[in-house]
């Protein structure tokens, strides 16, 4: 999943035992599917609400899962395909990456930055709602959801 070496990561100060339950409970919560947010000047993200487990090598410790997002600018109308991964990379801490899908299409590829920007926020909302379903009372509690 190259993609021209394009990737953006951020950082999530989330225990990693509660990443079954918080990703469980932000599926829950999506009114479908898909949850879309619009970022202001940055542009439009929609994620499948669905995360997957990555299979690991036997003995791995690094539990981690992937989703899908298709990222827009502002009009709505330039569309880059993205891969989502959450990892657990601490006992206490998690990363997000995102990363385009396919190489980038010349007209994002001349706006790099603003897609960076998009990325990033896309990441930054992310991170909010996840840490939000992780404050949430019985979080590590209720496996039967």
């Amino acid at each position: 999943m190259d993609a021209g070496g394009i990737s953006v990561a951020r950082a999530l100060g989330m225990d990693a035992a509660l990443v079954r339950d918080v990703l469980i409970r932000f599926r829950r919560d999506a009114a479908g599917p898909v949850t879309r947010w619009t970022l202001g000047g940055r542009g439009i993200a929609e994620l499948d609400v669905e995360f997957f487990p990555i299979l690991t090598a036997a003995g791995a410790t690094s539990p981690a899962w992937n989703t899908t997002a298709r990222l827009w600018d502002t009009e709505g109308v330039a569309l880059v395909h993205a891969v989502i991964e959450l990892r657990a990379v601490a006992v206490d801490g998690c990363e997000l990456t995102l990363c385009p899908e396919f190489p980038l299409a010349p007209w994002w590829s001349a706006r790099l930055p603003a897609l960076l920007d998009l990325a990033h926020a896309t990441l930054d909302e992310l991170s909010e709602e996840l840490l939000w379903h992780a404050t949430r009372d019985g979080v590590a509690t209720q496996r039967s959801l």
